[in-house]
C-alpha cells in the first residue's frame, strides 16, 4: 500500500512540474490572477463585471488561451492574495502560488497531527506522501486553485474542537468561506461539540468573507451569488465529483441547479439534526460530515476533493480506535476512481465510489459501536 502511495505521489510531482505554459494560462489561476490585478488597481467591483474581467484575462492570456466568459465566483477577500501575486509576471506568480499552497498543505498536516494524533509510526513524512498521492492535489496545483485554503480551514475547525480559540475559529470560517458550500457543514461539527464561542467566531469570520464583495457595491455581492449558482453552466455538470454530477446530466440546467441546492440543504438539515443529538462519537460525526460536505456539494470539481484529507485522516484515527476497518484500501479506490474520471468518462465514478465507501464504513461503524455497547456474556448472565 505504501509503495502505491509513493508511486502516486511521484506521478503527481511529475504532472505538476511538467505542466506546459499553455496549460497554466488556461487554468483557473488566470481568472483569479486577473481578478487580483483589477483589485490591485482599485477596481473593487470589476472582478464581478464580466466585461472588465474578460478584458483583463485576455491581456494576461492572449491568443485565446482561456475563455474570457469564465466568471470569478469567489468572495472579494479571496482576490487579495492574488492582488499581491499580480505584481509579479504570470509565470513567476503561478510558481509562487504553488509554493504557498505546498506550505499550507504542510501546515495543515502538522495541525491535523496536533488536532487528532494518529500515533504509531505515522509521521509527518507519511502524511505528506498521502496528501501528494491524492489526485485532487495534482488538480489543485495545476489549476492554481485556493483548495489548500479549504483544507487548512477544515483542519482548523477540527483543531478548534481541542482548543477553543476565537482567532483560530474565525480564521477557519474565513478560509472555508472561499467555497461557501463547505462552511455550514463544518459549522455543524462545532455545533455537535457545543463549542458555542468557536461556532460564533467561525460563523462571523465566514460572514465577513462572504460579504466582502460589498466593498465594491451591492451589485458585486449579487454578481458573486449569481456566478456561484451558475458554476455548473461554466463547466460540464458531469465533471462534478458529487451527487449532482451523477444525476445532473439527465436534467435540464435550471432543474439540475434546483436539485443540487435541494440535495445540499437536505444533507445540511440532516447533519444539523444529528449534531443536535448527543453523539456517541464526535470524531465519527466529523468524519461523516466531512465526506458528505463533498458528496452533497452543488459544485465539487476534482481539485475540491483535497478537503477530503480531513475526514480521511479522522477515519484513520477511528481505525486506530477500533471503530472502523482499515480505510486505506477505500481511500486508494476513491483516488483511482478520480484518476479515471480525469480521462473524461461520462459518469463521475469518483462520486459513486465515495457513496459506496461512506455507506459501507458507516454501516461498519454502527456495527462495531453496537458490539461495544453489548455487555459481555458472562456479565449479562
Amino acid at each position: 500500500m505504501l509503495a502505491v502511495a509513493v508511486a502516486l505521489a511521484a506521478a503527481g510531482l511529475v504532472v505538476i512540474l511538467t505542466q506546459s505554459p499553455a496549460s497554466r494560462l488556461s487554468s483557473d489561476f488566470t481568472i483569479n490572477y486577473s481578478a487580483g490585478a483589477l483589485v490591485r488597481q482599485g477596481h473593487l467591483a470589476a472582478p464581478y463585471d464580466q466585461a472588465a474581467l474578460g478584458a483583463m484575462m485576455q491581456r494576461v492570456a492572449p491568443d485565446g488561451a482561456i475563455d474570457p466568459r469564465l466568471p470569478f465566483s469567489l468572495p472579494l477577500v479571496a482576490a487579495l492574495p492574488y492582488a499581491v501575486l499580480s505584481l509579479l509576471p504570470f509565470e513567476l506568480a503561478f510558481r509562487l502560488c504553488q509554493l504557498l499552497s505546498a506550505a499550507l498543505l504542510l501546515l495543515a498536516v502538522l495541525l491535523l497531527q496536533r488536532a487528532a494524533p494518529i500515533g504509531g509510526k505515522v509521521t509527518l513524512g507519511l502524511g505528506l506522501v498521502g496528501v501528494l498521492a491524492a489526485v485532487p492535489t495534482w488538480g489543485a496545483f495545476t489549476e492554481g486553485q485556493p483548495t489548500a485554503w479549504l483544507l487548512l480551514g477544515a483542519t482548523m475547525i477540527v483543531l478548534a474542537l481541542r482548543s477553543d480559540s476565537l482567532g483560530l475559529a474565525a480564521g477557519a470560517g474565513i478560509l472555508l468561506a472561499v467555497k461557501p458550500q463547505y462552511l455550514p457543514v463544518y459549522l455543524t461539527i462545532l455545533f455537535a461539540a457545543r463549542r458555542w464561542r468557536s461556532l460564533g467566531a467561525a460563523a462571523t469570520g465566514g460572514a465577513i468573507a462572504l460579504l466582502s464583495p460589498l466593498a465594491g457595491g451591492a451589485a458585486g455581492l449579487s454578481a458573486m451569488v449569481h456566478n456561484a449558482l451558475s458554476a455548473n453552466q461554466a463547466v460540464a455538470i458531469r465533471l462534478n465529483e458529487s451527487w449532482i454530477g451523477v444525476i445532473g446530466p439527465v436534467l435540464p440546467t435550471r432543474v439540475a441547479t434546483m436539485v443540487a441546492i435541494a440535495l445540499y440543504l437536505a444533507v445540511l438539515l440532516a447533519l444539523g439534526w444529528l449534531a443536535w443529538r448527543r453523539l456517541p462519537s464526535l470524531i465519527g460525526f466529523a468524519t461523516l460530515a466531512g465526506a458528505l460536505a463533498v458528496l452533497a456539494s452543488p459544485h465539487a470539481l476534482p481539485h475540491d476533493l483535497l478537503i477530503l484529507a480531513v475526514p480521511a485522516w479522522l477515519a484513520i484515527v477511528l481505525c486506530r480506535q477500533g471503530a472502523l476497518p482499515n480505510p486505506l484500501p477505500a481511500l486508494l479506490a476513491i483516488d483511482l476512481a478520480i484518476l479515471i474520471d480525469l480521462r473524461g468518462i461520462d459518469v463521475p465514478l469518483g462520486a459513486i465510489v465515495m457513496t459506496a465507501v461512506v455507506a459501507w464504513y458507516g454501516w461498519q461503524f454502527r456495527q462495531r459501536a453496537a458490539r461495544r455497547r453489548r455487555p459481555p456474556i458472562g456479565r449479562a448472565a
